[in-house]
């Protein structure tokens, strides 16, 4: 008994005698905006037979200017590193400080840190970096601060302001601002390529995602790449459904990297004019996620069904659950609900739930039913009610919460007199896409 609180004191000194190393700090912005913007970029880059091809829903945008502080007690003084997506001013106790900082120093005792942040294009955030000064999520913020001074010159208080918690990506880079966020890309090699009619035609062995790369583009003409999901779509030159031309002036060779990701199998490349390349690969862009759940058997059939089931998923799982790689590339609520339920077995990665959650739900105020399809918004509610069960977040849930109660208030305004749901201008009553199939009266 002796020597174990002998080896019991010794731990606990050692843990008080350890140097306070700095604590890890993160991007943050208002809660909710990032999503937003990221799914507004992420859904606008489908494409049919090289035309945008836009959403059929309101696309909310992020607030413009936001304020961020926090207070801070510290033993002593500290250097402070800031990083900002945006123009911005930084307040010390309501002080200003002059011009645009990149380092300030905090003396010792409590202190309130304060920055104001306008971005107009992208989503105003900060990096704060000090040995325990740092941006997290306890960070507060708000989009309008109610401050307002009087003939005095004296500054008002913000009593009348909502202030909620930050929200983040746990983006720890500071040298790489939020709206340069990319999911990772690996390059492959196609499996096998033939002479087709009029080129060649690359087999990259299986569906997949990502950017052609053209190695050794020499020439002047015109490049083109036809994808498909089958031999036949991609060697369809008039009838795939997405493409890509580049058109080429290089007396030199040089590599090049199509602007927007796609979905394929198969690539048909042709060129016109003298345009030579030297060899066609991919990069294949993906969501690092963790395998968490796993599935075999006696049945060897049924193993396959499961890996292409995952394997599909895995395609799907992006920077949100989306309903497909290739058409639509949206971010729709009944496909994202069902992606959850098999998130949570196969990978149980909270974040994108989260994110997707957020992004569909947009701002206030509410206009229509989420993707404009009456049974979406409930699926978003059931959403919620899963992720909180299989994570036991409360905060997400508390934080959330007041967009839930909007879009119930505006689904509680469009009951009919026996208290039900039905049909109303605006609506896309999607029951099924079967022709003559009446979609009148109540849905039960």
């Amino acid at each position: 008994m002796k020597n174990f609180n002998k080896i019991l004191l010794l731990s606990l000194f050692s843990c008080f005698a350890l140097p306070a190393f700095a604590q890890k700090a993160s991007w943050i912005w208002y809660p909710g905006d990032f999503d937003i913007y990221m799914s507004n970029v992420m859904q606008n880059r489908r494409t049919e037979r090289g035309s945008f091809f836009p959403v059929f829903w309101k696309m909310d945008s992020h607030y413009v200017l936001v304020d961020f502080h926090k207070e801070f007690n510290l033993s002593q003084a500290e250097e402070v590193k800031l990083f900002v997506e945006g123009t911005y001013n930084v307040k010390v106790d309501g002080q200003a400080i002059l011009g645009f900082p990149k380092t300030i120093n905090i003396p010792a005792g409590k202190h309130k840190l304060s920055l104001k942040v306008y971005s107009q294009g992208t989503v105003p955030a900060i990096f704060v970096q000090g040995k325990t000064v740092v941006s997290d999520e306890s960070w507060l913020t708000t989009f309008e601060d109610k401050e307002w001074i009087d003939q005095s010159g004296k500054v008002s208080d913000k009593s009348g302001t909502t202030f909620v918690t930050a929200g983040s990506w746990n983006l720890t880079d500071p040298t790489k601002l939020p709206s340069q966020f990319k999911l990772p890309t690996k390059p492959l090699q196609a499996i096998s390529r033939k002479k087709a009619e009029t080129g060649t035609l690359y087999d990259f062995g299986k569906e997949t995602f990502g950017f052609i790369k053209l190695h050794g583009l020499k020439g002047k003409g015109r490049a083109s790449l036809y994808y498909g999901e089958s031999p036949e779509e991609a060697l369809s030159v008039d009838k795939c459904e997405t493409l890509d031309h580049l058109d080429i002036d290089l007396a030199q060779k040089k590599d090049s990297i199509m602007p927007l990701s796609k979905a394929f199998r198969y690539v048909n490349y042709q060129a016109n004019g003298n345009v030579s390349v030297d060899s066609v690969s991919m990069l294949y862009e993906y969501a690092p996620v963790t395998e968490r759940g796993s599935f075999k058997s006696s049945d060897a059939e049924l193993n396959k069904i499961y890996d292409v089931a995952k394997y599909t998923f895995h395609l799907n799982t992006r920077e949100f659950f989306i309903d497909g790689i290739k058409r639509d590339r949206w971010v729709w609520s009944g496909d994202a609900y069902q992606s959850y339920l098999m998130n949570y077995y196969s990978f149980f990665d909270a974040p994108t739930v989260k994110r997707t959650l957020l992004a569909q739900r947009g701002k206030d105020p509410v206009t229509a039913h989420i993707n404009t399809i009456m049974d979406y918004s409930f699926y978003w509610f059931l959403g919620i009610y899963d992720y909180y069960k299989f994570t036991g977040d409360q905060k997400f849930v508390q934080d959330i919460y007041p967009r839930m109660q909007s879009l119930m208030t505006y689904i509680d305004g469009r009951k009919n007199k026996n208290g039900l749901l039905e049909w109303m201008p605006g609506d896309w009553i999607f029951i099924d896409w079967a022709d003559k199939l009446s979609k009148d009266g109540e849905v039960s």
